[in-house]
C-alpha cells in the first residue's frame, strides 16, 4: 500500500519519548467522497498533524508516533456543498470519525459509513466509549423517568410545570456531573484525562479536589501544552478557593466613581459577574433585590459588576439601561474589558469562564463560595450561608 503523508508542520523536539501507533482500518461506503484518500489530523504540542492515506479497495493504513494520548479524527474528502450542508443542518457527518488516538497497534473497522467505526487497542479510546455509556444510561433513565412530563409541560406552556420539570432535569445533570467525577479520580492515568477535566471544571475548579487528580495524569500530558495551560489555572484556582483573600476589584460605577472592594471590607459581599445580555443574569436579579432587602441593614453588599459587549459607548449605555430595569440599587461597576476577554483583569483573577458568577465574601476579605450560574440550588446555597451568617446580627 502507498501512504502519502501531508504534514503540515514537524514536531520540535521534547523531553517527552514519543510511541509508536499503528491504525489499520477499513470503510465500506465512500458514498460521498471526491478521491480515493483517508484522511488522519489529530494534534500534539499545539501542532496539527495531517496524514492522508489510499484506499486499497475498502483498507487504509496509518503508522506515526505520539507524545500523548489526542482526539482524533478519520475523515473523506467531500464536496464543498456536501460539507456545508452537514454543517449547517448539523446532522452526523457520515464521512467522519472521531476518536482517541494512542499508542500501540490500533484497528478501525466501520461495516457501513466511517461515522459508525469501531476503534480497538486504544485504551483511551475504551476509557472515553466507557464514560459515555455510564453517561448515555444516566440520561436514559431520566428521559424515561422525565420525558413526558416535560414534553406535556412544554406543549401546553405550563410555566410551573415547565418549573418543576427543570428542577428534576437539573437534578439528572448533576447525576451527570458526580459520574464524571467518580470516574476522573478512579482513572488519573487516563489519557482522555485533559479533556475530562476541561469539561468537568469548565466553570469552575475545585483545587481540593482536582489538584490530586492532576498531580496523577500522565507526566507526557501534563508536559504537553494544554496540561501546562491547565496547571495554571488549577494555581489561579487555588488563589480564589474558599478561605482564601479576594483578589482586588478597582473599577467605576455609572458616575464615574471609582469602587473598591478593599473598601467594604467589614461587610458581607456578594460579588456578582453579569452582563445585560445575559438571560440567565437578569433572571437572578428578582432573588438579589429580595435578598439585598433583607439583610442590607445587616452589613450586606452587592458588588456587580457588568461585563458588556461593543465600543465603550455602547458598553455603558446597555449597563446603565439594565441597572433601571432591574431596579439595581446595589452599588454596580462596569468592566473596563469586554465579556470575551476573560483571560484580562478581574475576570482572569477571579477564574470567570461563565456568566453569572459569584463570589460570597466574609466580612474580613476571604471567599466563602463560588457560584457558577442561575440555579435552583445556587440560590438555595446562598440563603444557606447568608442566613448563617446574618440572621443572628
Amino acid at each position: 500500500m502507498k501512504k502519502i503523508c501531508i504534514a503540515i508542520c514537524l514536531l520540535p523536539l521534547q523531553t517527552a519519548i514519543a510511541q509508536q501507533f499503528t491504525l489499520k482500518g477499513s470503510v465500506q461506503q465512500t458514498t460521498y467522497a471526491v478521491s480515493d484518500f483517508v484522511y488522519l489530523t489529530y494534534r500534539q504540542q499545539h501542532k496539527t498533524i495531517l496524514d492522508s492515506c489510499r484506499l486499497e479497495g475498502t483498507k487504509y493504513h496509518f503508522s506515526g508516533q505520539l507524545q500523548y494520548p489526542a482526539e482524533a479524527k478519520l475523515y473523506l474528502k467531500v464536496a464543498d456543498s456536501t460539507l456545508q450542508y452537514y454543517n449547517t443542518t448539523h446532522f452526523i457527518k457520515p464521512f467522519e470519525c472521531t476518536f482517541y488516538l494512542d499508542a500501540g497497534s490500533l484497528t478501525a473497522t466501520s461495516k457501513e459509513n466511517l461515522y459508525e467505526t469501531i476503534i480497538s487497542g486504544s485504551a483511551a479510546q475504551d476509557d472515553r466509549q466507557q464514560l459515555r455509556k455510564e453517561l448515555h444510561e444516566i440520561n436514559d433513565r431520566a428521559d424515561a423517568a422525565y420525558g413526558k412530563e416535560r414534553e406535556a409541560a412544554y406543549k401546553a406552556n405550563d410555566k410551573a410545570a415547565i418549573a418543576i420539570v427543570s428542577r428534576k432535569m437539573t437534578a439528572t445533570g448533576e447525576e451527570e456531573k458526580a459520574a464524571q467525577l467518580r470516574f476522573i479520580q478512579q482513572h488519573p492515568k487516563t489519557g482522555i484525562m485533559l479533556d475530562l477535566l476541561a469539561e468537568y471544571t469548565r466553570t469552575k475548579i475545585d483545587p481540593a479536589v482536582i489538584g490530586p487528580v492532576y498531580e496523577q495524569m500522565l507526566p507526557a500530558l501534563k508536559a504537553s501544552p494544554e496540561g501546562k495551560a491547565y496547571g495554571i489555572r488549577l494555581e489561579k484556582a487555588r488563589k480564589i478557593a474558599t478561605g482564601m483573600p479576594a483578589p482586588p476589584v478597582v473599577l467605576k460605577d455609572r458616575n464615574g466613581k471609582t469602587i473598591r472592594l478593599s473598601d467594604l471590607r467589614g461587610k458581607v459581599v456578594l460579588l456578582d459577574f453579569w452582563g445585560s445580555w445575559c438571560y440567565p443574569c437578569r433572571m437572578t436579579h428578582p432573588h438579589l433585590r429580595e435578598t439585598y432587602a433583607r439583610y442590607r441593614d445587616k452589613g450586606f453588599e452587592i458588588l456587580g459588576v457588568s461585563n458588556e459587549r461593543g465600543d465603550t459607548a455602547t458598553r455603558y449605555a446597555k449597563w446603565t439601561k439594565a441597572l433601571d430595569e432591574d431596579n439595581m440599587t446595589w452599588l454596580n461597576v462596569i468592566n473596563e474589558n469586554t465579556s470575551t476577554e476573560k483571560d484580562k483583569g478581574v475576570l482572569d483573577n477571579y477564574d470567570v469562564k461563565a456568566f453569572p458568577t459569584k463570589f460570597l465574601i466574609g466580612r474580613d476579605g476571604r471567599i466563602i463560595i463560588k457560584l457558577v450560574g442561575n440555579t435552583p440550588q445556587n440560590n438555595e446555597e446562598l440563603e444557606a450561608q447568608l442566613k448563617k451568617m446574618m440572621e443572628n446580627i
